[in-house]
């Protein structure tokens, strides 16, 4: 639920309601509106929200897959597209070992 992921998302970033509504310009019970589930925020403001929280839109919306943990770390490293492409083949024959689809 959106609620809960904003406020997990805030947690996880080491932020208080007052320093995330100072970054967006709202008031400190606005943004307690929206932990609360009193209100959802637009669209905008969740991807406003995302960045403030280095995560994905789809992942405060409820929609992630799982993956962003994975996404996170391989942006890190920053790799070339050869690495990228190298890791991908990797990841592709590890999963066909092992039969998952």
């Amino acid at each position: 639920m959106l609620k809960d992921n904003i406020k997990k998302a805030r947690l996880d970033a080491g932020l208080t309601q007052i320093e995330v509504a100072n970054k967006l310009g709202v008031a400190q019970a606005q943004y307690a509106r929206w932990e609360n589930g009193g209100r959802n925020p637009k669209d905008e403001t969740v991807e406003k929200l995302a960045k403030i929280f280095d995560t994905s839109f789809e992942m405060l919306k409820g929609r992630d897959d799982g993956l962003e943990e994975i996404v996170s770390l391989l942006r890190e490293y920053k790799l070339t597209e050869e690495q990228k492409c190298s890791l991908l083949i990797t990841i592709k024959n590890e999963l066909n070992n092992k039969n998952i689809k």
